[in-house]
């Protein structure tokens, strides 16, 4: 859920400076009211993560611990990646939407 906030987000922040032609309710409305919604959904399972996977709090932990450790880990990558490779990284970023 963290990841599809934060796709939603890119939209809204891909889409500022251009939007393209499409209405504001595609590029603006609809991914921030996404993000919100999605923000409540990811507050309310942690709040509750008892109830979907039906463990111990121990468990639930271990569940959760290493996601904040794996999001950092995967944005120093990227960083580094942009940093030591800005071609590979641009490849990595661009899409020809026109092409697909």
């Amino acid at each position: 859920m963290l990841m599809q906030a934060l796709a939603a987000l890119a939209v809204y922040g891909f889409f500022r400076r251009d939007r393209r032609g499409m209405p504001a309710w595609r590029v603006v409305a609809a991914p921030l009211t996404a993000c919100a919604g999605l923000a409540v959904l990811i507050a309310l399972v942690c709040a509750n993560l008892d109830l979907p996977t039906g463990a111990s709090d121990g468990v639930n932990a271990a569940l959760i611990a290493p996601l904040p450790v794996l999001f950092v880990a995967g944005a120093a990558l990227a960083l580094r990646i942009r940093r030591r490779a800005p071609g590979a990284y641009e490849r990595l970023t661009t899409v020809d939407a026109e092409s697909v």
